[in-house]
C-alpha cells in the first residue's frame, strides 16, 4: 500500500521501546502567548504526555530558554508527572537543537524516535525537529 511504504508494508507505530519525549519550553511566560487554546488545556496536555511517557517508562528530557527572563520558568508540574524527567536549561537558544547539553542529553537516551512536544509549534517543535531528522 502506499500509504505505507516508508513503514515496511506495516501501519506506522511507535515503539515505546525505542522512543524519547521532548517536553520544550512549557514556561509559564509563554503560555500568556497563547491565543488560540486555553493555557490551561496546554499545561494539562503537556501533564498528561509525561505521565504517559512515565507509565511506559520512556525517557523523558524538558528544557527552558531563559527561565530567569520572561518566558518564565517551566512549569513544575510535568516533573512532579515526570520524576524521572532530565531538566537542560539553556542560554537563549531559540532552537533547543543549538543547544549542545540538550542534544547531548537527547543522544545519551539512545532513542531513535523523538516524541516532540512544545508551547510555540513553529519554535518549539518545528526547529528541533527539522534539525534531529537533519542530523539523523
Amino acid at each position: 500500500m502506499e500509504l505505507y511504504k516508508n513503514f515496511d508494508g506495516k501501519a506506522p507505530m511507535i515503539d515505546v521501546n525505542d522512543a524519547a519525549m521532548l517536553l520544550i519550553d512549557h514556561q509559564s511566560g509563554l503560555f500568556q502567548c497563547i491565543n488560540d487554546v486555553d493555557f490551561l488545556r496546554i499545561r494539562d496536555r503537556a501533564i498528561a504526555l509525561a505521565e504517559a511517557a512515565t507509565l511506559v517508562n520512556m525517557p523523558v528530557i524538558t528544557t527552558a530558554s531563559v527561565p530567569q527572563g520572561p518566558n518564565g520558568p517551566l512549569i513544575p508540574e510535568i516533573h512532579e508527572a515526570a520524576p524521572h524527567a532530565v531538566y537542560v536549561a539553556r542560554r537563549g537558544e531559540v532552537n533547543s537543537w543549538d543547544c549542545k547539553e540538550f542534544v547531548d542529553a537527547v543522544k545519551a537516551t539512545g532513542k531513535k524516535t523523538l516524541i516532540i512536544a512544545g508551547t510555540v509549534t513553529s519554535v518549539c517543535m518545528a526547529l528541533p525537529a527539522l534539525s534531529a531528522v537533519n542530523e539523523g
